[in-house]
């Protein structure tokens, strides 16, 4: 008589295992054309990576990056590499120094990039990113990218 009761807890747990491999495998899923169901598709999109660069504006022993820097640096290296089209803004960022342990807070920006996933890409994120940290003397700029589907 207890062979219906584990016959039903076994289709039970059999459903539930099933659940959690499709969640787990949709999760996964990765699609051509860079969104779900053809999604990317519908809205004349295609895949693109989207690149964020976060700069601090503060320099050791000189102040911060002035408006008319940062305008040159635009200007000179990163709208060069990204003709195309960026957006910026200004914000506020902290960081830990792992020299000091106290938690820094400054004054930054971001460029919010939106292009093909390619090396060329790539290497000019990494162009921009070396360029800043050499002309500003900053420890790093923060590099944060995904893979989205972008109609314009």
């Amino acid at each position: 008589m207890a062979f219906p009761a584990i016959k039903e807890a076994a289709m039970h747990l059999k459903l539930i295992c099933s659940l959690i491999c499709t969640v787990t495998l949709s999760a996964c899923a990765t699609f051509p054309d860079g969104g779900s169901g053809g999604t990317c598709q519908q809205v004349h999109g295609s895949a693109q990576l989207q690149a964020e660069l976060l700069f601090g504006r503060d320099i050791q022993g000189r102040g911060q990056v002035t408006d008319a820097e940062r305008s040159a640096f635009m200007a000179e290296i990163v709208t060069p590499r990204f003709p195309d089209g960026l957006t910026t803004w200004d914000t506020h960022g902290q960081w830990r120094d792992a020299a000091s342990g106290q938690t820094i807070r400054e004054d930054s920006f971001v460029i919010r990039i939106v292009a093909p996933e390619t090396p060329e890409t790539l290497e000019r994120l990494a162009q921009i990113r070396s360029a800043y940290t050499g002309q500003f003397h900053q420890d790093a700029v923060g590099l944060l990218v995904s893979r989205l589907c972008a109609s314009f």
